[in-house]
């Protein structure tokens, strides 16, 4: 009996958040029409996506241990690279797109590189590269500009039933893309077991290294789409436009049951963290809260949430003790 409980804790506490989600949208909704009005349903989704995107990637880090303090700079490099060098044609558009990712690519590798081969801490080698890649966002574009092809702001922002926008479809694949990948392959049944002890994965056979390299690589691609889907959605580039993403990111995974100890939690909670941090920010909008005042409340959320998770874990460990 005990085991079957502590399998289904997890899907109570998932549930939960889910439950959670729902009260968010239907009890504002009850009460004003504005915001359940199509168009308003229509934004909020839009704003989902981008930073839905991020938080799927920093989802991996976490689960290892670990973090990525360069998703943010990431987002901002690929909205200025977005609006600089996508032409007005299929070919360049496709061109500027491949150039967007393959330098999302690079920053994940480097910072794989790093953390696996020179035993650097995730948090020392992230927080240099964001740095890094900040300075670089600047030198590309120094102020916000530029314009992105028209072509690919139509691939993301076409809705569906005049409500859903496409972008907001391919985070769901993205969604379903990375629930897969950490239940039910070899690489995500890893991430959990570095996660879970990553001495003792070690010991089992597994390639650490490997696995954290393609933990970040997956983080910066992540962070590299969240970019090109919020440039589709500004129709231009900004490099400070990525600098909330971190924290937020952050605080999704979190609120969405991911823990800083590593091998718990998943992206289905992490998508529910961002229906959670969304619906929130809207509801804060719509009572004329500041956004300065909303990057404090998420900075407040990530706290709270490690404390929980942290006097969660020291009760588990006191149950399974006793």
């Amino acid at each position: 009996m005990q085991n079957v409980s502590l399998i289904d804790k997890p899907k109570r506490e998932l549930i939960a958040l889910y439950i959670a989600v729902a009260a968010m949208y239907l009890i504002p909704a009850m009460v004003s029409a504005p915001f359940r009005s199509a168009q308003n349903i229509t934004n909020i989704l839009n704003q989902m996506a981008p930073v839905g995107f991020v938080a799927l990637g920093q989802t991996f880090p976490i689960l290892t241990t670990g973090i990525d303090l360069s998703v943010g700079p990431v987002v901002s490099m690929t909205t200025a690279l977005a609006a600089t060098y996508m032409g007005f044609t299929l070919g360049t558009t496709l061109r500027g797109l491949a150039f967007c990712l393959l330098a999302g690519v690079a920053v994940g590798i480097v910072n794989g590189w790093l953390i696996t081969r020179l035993r650097v801490e995730p948090l020392i080698v992230t927080l240099g590269s964001s740095g890094v890649i900040s300075g670089i966002t600047l030198v590309i574009m120094p102020y916000p500009g530029g314009y992105v092809s028209p072509t690919f702001t139509n691939w993301w922002s076409y809705r569906i039933g005049d409500i859903v926008p496409l972008g907001f479809i391919y985070f769901l694949v993205a969604l379903s893309l990375c629930h897969f990948i950490l239940n039910f392959t070899r690489f995500g049944r890893r991430v959990y077991a570095i996660g879970g002890d990553q001495r003792k994965a070690s010991v089992a056979g597994i390639d650490v290294s490997r696995v954290k390299m393609g933990v970040y690589t997956l983080s910066s691609l992540f962070a590299t789409i969240g970019g090109l889907a919020l440039a589709a959605r500004m129709r231009s580039g900004d490099p400070l436009a990525g600098n909330p993403f971190t924290l937020s990111s952050i605080a999704a995974v979190v609120v969405g049951g991911t823990t800083f100890a590593g091998g718990v939690g998943g992206v289905m909670g992490t998508a529910a963290g961002v229906a959670i941090l969304g619906l929130l920010s809207v509801i804060l909008n719509i009572f004329g809260v500041s956004p300065f005042y909303q990057n404090v409340l998420a900075g407040v959320i990530v706290v709270a949430a490690v404390i929980y998770s942290s006097f969660r874990s020291k009760l588990d460990t006191q149950g399974k003790g006793v």
